[in-house]
């Protein structure tokens, strides 16, 4: 089993390797289906070892695979080790798994890019870097791992490297998940200093012996690097920016991999946020705010992509309000599920795009639903999985969440319980705004233009983008099924023993109530979307335009983030760097008697220089004048 760990881990490296060295000697296609066939057999070696693990009994399912040391110094040692356990295996299974489809997506999806190959490379690369994370045994190979996936999204998210909106989004990503570097490192050595250890065994093991306060201020800073890649307040706003990048790119960041890295820490570490109850209230408090206010967001954008996206951020702060309230196995749920139905809504979006002749705008499109029927039938299941509908996939995973929290009977477990169902609302309203404005209203006259001569070309889409969006729409639909209150339990089966302290579990009735209210609630959401999206309507004018134009103004600036960070960082080091170039630089260091020093300077070079002319000579001569100079002086001396 360890040996298929291994595998897994490493067939991606092999096809950067493979890529890098001959992808110019690859024909765009051969190279597109070499990535995708090594993604295909680490995801069989995935689940061949999820399998194995599977028939050991629940004690002996946490294997520890020691390499070798490769960083030593005094009591402090860190070695290549690998951890294999129950939630790994779910992250294997969700990376390679999710992955694969979408390299087979991106074979249509970059067929006309001529660099393609790279592209390809720098996919493989990504799925290493996320399995040397989830695969770590310790912080600082995590560590290392989450830099080369901050890395490898840098590369991705600024691949069109001609776009100068790319460039700036993958900066501000880089930036942006630089931050969450540092204090997730400050972590990684403040644990060291208090236990003296970073292996997750001997964490897990000493975590008891830390105070509260120890343990608290040792999980806000692992927060701020799970806050910065899951793109959660107040690191959240590279995001939607990072939707310049092509659109597989945003399906494997923002849907299945890089974004539930910060729920995946906050699970895997929850022996020691056990210890910190505090922190646990703050990370249902961040999820519930980030989740009202995302999706909020989302209601006024008109970028399909970046709606999309706004639902990601929102998504994933429903895992936050799981992990936060100790309900790890829901969580992690709603990562499996959210993985197959975001993943769908952005390679749907992405054939819609394809089919529009590159039209992000929802106000450019309409009517397209019996001119895409296939794209429409599957990105209504998405839909309906993202909206918390039962019985699709997100309705099952979403409401564990929301049924925890009301058996949380505390104020925080209101708290994450109504705010959740005010989500699920505002949830059905963004996403089928985006559904009734694509596919449903009167075609605007630019689809109605494009979309039949399209359609002429190349269909919905060729079958390498087709085929893995009919795969998501299957698990969209019903992967749920895997947790039916009081019918099937293998979520909870599965992942019980990965919370040595116990999770929160809802009882079956708290089970069936939410499912019942968030249904209830997202279909009055559908409800509303429908009234004012589906036909042409002048409510969303007067909207605009009326009372509440002030709020959408703010909406639309995504509530001013973006200009607070602007104006509390990148302007005030503009200013500066202007101060000392207009008033420093020139006044101080380019005044007349340094300038006189400068010219000074010069002349005594040039002198020097008609000396050192390379005439081995002259050199004889001065070496000769010297020593004879030198003898002379002595011999006065000694008279």
């Amino acid at each position: 089993m360890t040996e298929l760990v291994w595998i897994t881990l490493v067939l991606p490296l092999i096809g950067v390797a493979v890529l890098a060295i001959l992808g110019m000697k690859l024909p765009p296609r051969a190279a597109g289906w070499f990535a995708s066939l090594i993604m295909l057999a680490a995801f069989a070696c995935a689940a061949i070892a999820t399998a194995i693990l599977a028939t050991r009994p629940a004690e002996e399912r946490q294997v520890v695979q020691v390499a070798w040391t490769w960083l030593s110094a005094g009591n402090f040692s860190v070695g290549l080790d690998l951890w294999f356990d129950e939630l790994t295996a779910v992250m294997l299974l969700v990376i390679t798994g999710v992955g694969f489809l979408i390299h087979v997506y991106s074979i249509g999806y970059m067929k006309d890019d001529p660099q393609s190959r790279r592209f390809m490379a720098y996919l493989n690369l990504f799925v290493f870097s996320m399995l040397v994370l989830v695969l770590s045994a310790n912080l600082v190979l995590l560590l290392a791992g989450w830099g080369l996936v901050g890395l490898s999204s840098y590369l991705l998210i600024g691949f069109w490297h001609n776009k100068p909106k790319a460039i700036k989004a993958a900066k501000k990503a880089f930036i942006m998940n630089a931050i969450g570097d540092v204090g997730l490192a400050l972590g990684i050595f403040l644990l060291f200093v208090d236990l003296g250890t970073v292996s997750y065994t001997g964490i897990f093991a000493e975590a008891g012996r830390l105070s509260e306060t120890q343990a608290s201020v040792a999980c806000l800073l692992l927060l701020v690097g799970a806050v910065a890649k899951s793109a959660q307040l107040p690191l959240h706003t590279w995001l939607p920016d990072a939707m310049e990048g092509p659109t597989p790119i945003s399906a494997l960041i923002h849907a299945a991999t890089m974004v539930t890295a910060g729920v995946y820490l906050i699970a895997r570490m929850n022996p020691l946020f056990i210890h910190a109850p505090k922190v646990l209230d703050l990370i249902v408090i961040i999820g519930v705010v980030g989740l009202i206010m995302s999706g909020l967001i989302a209601i006024v954008q008109t970028d399909i992509k970046r709606i999309i996206a706004f639902s990601t951020m929102s998504q994933i702060a429903y895992m936050f309000v799981g992990v936060g309230l100790t309900a790890y196995w829901a969580g992690i749920f709603h990562l499996f599920t959210h993985a197959f139905f975001k993943a769908l809504l952005f390679l749907g979006a992405g054939l819609v795009i394809h089919a529009l002749n590159g039209e992000q705008d929802i106000r450019n499109m309409g009517g397209l639903r019996k001119q895409l029927p296939k794209i429409y039938f599957c990105m209504m299941i998405a839909a309906f999985a993202l909206a918390g509908i039962f019985p699709f996939s997100g309705g099952f995973s979403k409401d564990a969440i929301l049924s925890a929290g009301l058996n949380v009977d505390t104020t925080i477990g209101w708290i994450a319980y109504i705010g959740g169902l005010l989500g699920a609302l505002l949830t059905g309203i963004y996403t089928f705004r985006l559904i009734f404005m694509v596919f449903h209203r009167r075609a605007s006259p630019y689809a109605e233009r494009v979309i039949p001569e399209s359609i002429k070309h190349h269909g919905e889409g060729p079958s390498t983008m087709l085929w893995p969006v009919y795969i998501l729409a299957i698990g969209a639909a019903f992967a749920g099924l895997l947790q039916i209150p009081g019918l099937t339990h293998v979520v909870t089966s599965w992942l019980e023993p990965i919370a040595p302290d116990g999770m929160v579990e809802a009882t079956v009735g708290q089970d069936w109530l939410t499912t019942l209210i968030g249904t209830t609630i997202g279909l009055i959401g559908i409800g509303i979307a429908y009234h004012l999206y589906a036909r042409e309507s002048t409510s969303p004018e007067l909207i605009r335009n009326g009372r509440g134009r002030l709020i959408h103004r703010a909406l639309e600036r995504r509530l001013y983030w973006d200009d607070l960070y602007e104006w509390s960082f990148e302007k005030p080091v503009q200013w500066a760097s202007s101060f000392l170039n207009r008033d420093v630089d020139r006044t101080a260091f380019r005044w007349a008697p340094l300038d006189g020093l400068g010219q000074l300077t010069a002349f005594f070079g040039r002198s020097f220089a008609i000396i050192e002319n390379g005439i081995v000579r002259m050199y004889a001569l001065v070496l000769a004048l010297g020593i004879a100079g030198m003898i002379l002086f002595l011999l006065v001396r000694g008279a």
